[in-house]
């Protein structure tokens, strides 16, 4: 039996892509004080996996401890006042950087993004929806899931 374990990636360095975004957004006439981002991890996984954590903070072009947190998240879906990014015409992957991983079957990449206002809460959802719309997501090559 397989089950899907997630895991988001955040930096801990300042976020240029999340800079731009902020940026652009304004740009747009939507209001949003900060913009948060994270490349979320999906690994459809068999029982015998082993500690998956520590395998994903060994792999270089996911994780650097020197400038990234890991995190394993409850869900396979977005947070609430949450987008995920992927894109249209995904095949999942087998493969990190070339290596196999035991126990995994498969492997699809996300990013995740979160607009905060000014007081620290989500947006609205509205606004959300409109950020995607007009930027956050190309719909030729790109799907937007939500909570």
């Amino acid at each position: 039996m397989s089950a899907t374990r997630t895991f988001a990636v955040t930096l801990t360095i300042p976020d240029n892509e999340a800079f731009t975004a902020l940026e652009t957004l304004g740009r747009l006439g939507i209001a949003v004080a900060r913009v948060v981002r994270a490349d979320i991890w999906l690994f459809d996984v068999d029982a015998n996996v082993g500690d998956l954590a520590e395998t994903i903070a060994s792999i270089e072009t996911i994780h650097n401890p020197n400038k990234h947190r890991l995190s394993e998240r409850s869900s396979d879906r977005p947070a609430p006042g949450e987008v995920w990014v992927g894109p249209r015409d995904e095949a999942p992957a087998t493969l990190v950087a070339g290596r196999a991983i035991a126990g995994i079957r498969a492997i699809r990449r996300r990013t995740a993004w979160r607009l905060v206002d000014d007081e620290g809460a989500d947006v609205p959802s509205a606004e959300l929806i409109r950020a995607v719309d007009s930027f956050l997501c190309n719909p030729a090559f790109q799907v937007a899931i939500t909570a």
